[in-house]
């Protein structure tokens, strides 16, 4: 894979057999380099991370930094947010990551309503990596 292509983001939603499919979903042009699966575990470690704190590590075991020596892991440039989150969850995280990282990091979700919006029932991978896809391009664009 190309490091200077791919573009380094970290993840949060409940389940780790949809996180590790949108995963893959998202190469080459997006990288998940962290993945957090419960909010406990995601307002640790993502303003950590995304401050460039790279001996944190993954709890979830998932994400490209899990098998990543210190010294060689990525921080990420956005958080996607995927399934199983409330609104307060996201509000928490994201104020957590902007006081420790600073501005720079974009912050997409995907809930249920998206998912059945383009056409899908249930979380189908194809059509949330599509939805990050698209919603990250509008946010870079206004950037």
């Amino acid at each position: 894979m190309d490091n200077i292509t791919t573009f380094p983001v970290a993840t949060y939603g409940r389940d780790p057999k949809i996180a590790e499919a949108v995963r893959e979903k998202l190469l080459p042009d997006y990288e998940v380099v962290h993945c957090c699966l419960d909010f406990a575990a995601a307002l640790k470690e993502l303003p950590a991370i995304c401050a460039g704190e790279l001996e944190t590590s993954p709890s979830s075991g998932l994400g490209a930094n899990a098998s990543t020596a210190a010294a060689q892991r990525k921080v990420p440039k956005a958080i996607f947010f995927g399934g199983g989150f409330n609104d307060d969850e996201f509000e928490n995280i994201t104020a957590a990551v902007r006081a420790r990282a600073g501005p720079g990091v974009y912050f997409v979700k995907v809930q249920k309503r998206d998912v059945l919006a383009a056409g899908s029932f249930g979380p189908n991978p194809d059509t949330i990596a599509k939805i990050y896809r698209k919603k990250m391009a509008t946010a870079m664009a206004a950037a």
